[in-house]
């Protein structure tokens, strides 16, 4: 009896007349199906190739040959930094160093908490290789080499890459840290966070015993929510107990309560310890920031301060309590119908009629708190329109599951319509942006205003107007266009 090995049936894999056909085209066969797949499709392609060319060897010929463009980089500190005191831009250094660490401790956190999540629910978690993190941030690298092309040292190059090395150094490590210490990360971001501050505001003593107060409580807080009941029922013979016995439940809270005051001592000595560090702040202030780092810091901090104060207002909207739903409603419609340049004047000459402070506020203060007005009034208006997409029956759900309204709102129906209305949200940051232009009409010298103070002399009255526009165009769109791919 012989065995009978089976013969697979001929396939795609034996056969080679029955292969799939090669899906790949020539580069002419996809220009002749694509562009020059009849008379007036040629046209169009000719027409189009020939303007871009055009555009093409006029815009190369002006970036590469004719632009004058010493103006930029004589002038790159001042469109940079503005009118900030030359002898305190260390401190600015110093900020961008700690930004950097705060960034990297919060993304790293980020990151680490949502591969934990993804393993949980068996999902393998990507990491983006570094050619998918060129294509999202192209235009900022971009940037960056274009600003320190103008550059007359090798300084700011320096430390542009040294600021990068950190902050992926310290995500690094966030990454690689227990998750029983991620709380203290975000603790320890947003120190960081308010320590960068605070050392280029020109802030007071005062401001600073506040910032103690703060991280008192928070040390306080942490110290307290530290697990300690492992060691109920061991035996320790530490020197705060006399002598070696089991560890008691008195024990233990009386050693959470040590903990916490040690807690609290020693968050108030660091901070301290930063203030004399970083030394008398009171030759800067507020009304010192300028150029594309004001810019960037109304932007920012309108976009961060608005979005929680548009959510509110949003639900508020859709209240069914009448006089928290008028509020609302008020005030959407009010600073909604006000041109932004009305209100920036507004805040300009008479914000500090309805203030009772001795010290009247920056005119920098004022301008961020008038952006972020108008800001949250029309990104209200983007998550109402979020809201209004969540079914019905996904509230009524909710509902039958026992959660009360605010869980409802909470975990179920913000979530949605939020990423219902991320493009239109980050369209409106985008807009908030650019909308910081209009802060030079009081003043307030932003980037734009700092290159038109590049005019004001002598050397640059009637010269190189169009190679600082286009510079200052450039800027504005590499942060559109980076903001503007995150949201896709």
């Amino acid at each position: 009896m012989t065995a009978t090995v089976p013969h697979p049936e001929p396939g795609p894999q034996g056969d080679p007349s029955r292969l799939p056909p090669d899906m790949r085209v020539s580069t002419s066969t996809w220009l002749r199906k694509n562009l020059f797949n009849n008379w007036y499709n040629s046209l169009i392609t000719v027409i189009a190739a020939v303007v871009g060319a055009i555009l093409l060897y006029y815009g190369g010929r002006f970036i590469f040959v004719t632009g004058q463009w010493e103006a930029v980089r004589k002038n790159l500190t001042l469109l940079m930094m503005g009118v900030y005191p030359r002898n305190e831009h260390w401190r600015l250094v110093a900020q961008m160093y700690i930004v950097a660490s705060a960034l990297g401790l919060a993304w790293g956190t980020v990151t680490a908490i949502s591969q934990d999540r993804a393993e949980d629910t068996g999902v393998v978690a990507q990491r983006p290789s570094p050619l998918d993190l060129l294509r999202r941030y192209w235009s900022i690298l971009l940037l960056l080499v274009v600003i320190l092309v103008f550059t007359r040292t090798i300084w700011p190059t320096l430390f542009t890459l040294s600021t990068i090395a950190i902050g992926l150094a310290v995500r690094a490590g966030a990454m690689r840290l227990p998750s029983s210490s991620r709380r203290l990360c975000w603790y320890a971001a947003a120190f960081m966070a308010i320590v960068s501050f605070q050392v280029v505001s020109g802030a007071n003593g005062n401001a600073w015993w506040w910032m103690s107060a703060l991280f008192a409580f928070a040390a306080y807080q942490l110290a307290g929510a530290r697990d300690l009941t492992r060691y109920l029922g061991t035996t320790m013979s530490w020197p705060i107990f006399g002598r070696a016995r089991l560890v008691t439940a008195r024990d233990l809270l009386w050693l959470k309560r040590a903990a916490q005051i040690v807690s609290v001592a020693a968050a108030v000595i660091a901070v301290r310890v930063v203030y004399w560090l970083i030394g008398d702040t009171s030759s800067v202030n507020w009304d010192d920031w300028s150029g594309l780092y004001l810019t960037l810091v109304a932007s920012g901090a309108a976009i961060i301060l608005s979005f929680p104060l548009a959510l509110l207002l949003a639900v508020g909207r859709r209240s069914s309590l009448p006089a928290v739903r008028w509020l609302c409603v008020g005030y959407i419609e009010l600073f909604r119908g006000v041109p932004f340049i009305a209100l920036l004047f507004i805040a300009k000459i008479f914000i500090d009629f309805f203030l009772n402070v001795d010290t009247p506020l920056s005119l920098t203060t004022r301008t961020i708190i008038v952006f972020t007005i108008f800001s949250s009034a029309y990104l209200a208006e983007v998550v109402r329109g979020g809201l209004q997409a969540v079914p019905r029956g996904q509230i009524e759900a909710g509902q039958a599951v026992g959660l009360q309204p605010p869980g409802v709102m909470r975990l179920i129906v913000l979530p949605q319509a939020l990423r219902a209305v991320i493009p239109a949200m980050v369209g409106q940051f985008i807009s908030l942006y650019k909308d910081s232009t209009l802060f030079a009409f009081i003043s307030v010298v932003e980037f734009y205003r700092a290159r038109e103070l590049i005019h004001s002399q002598q050397e640059f009255t009637t010269t190189a107007i169009a190679e600082t526009l286009v510079f200052v165009a450039f800027a504005y769109w590499a942060i559109s266009y980076t903001m503007s791919k995150e949201s896709q």
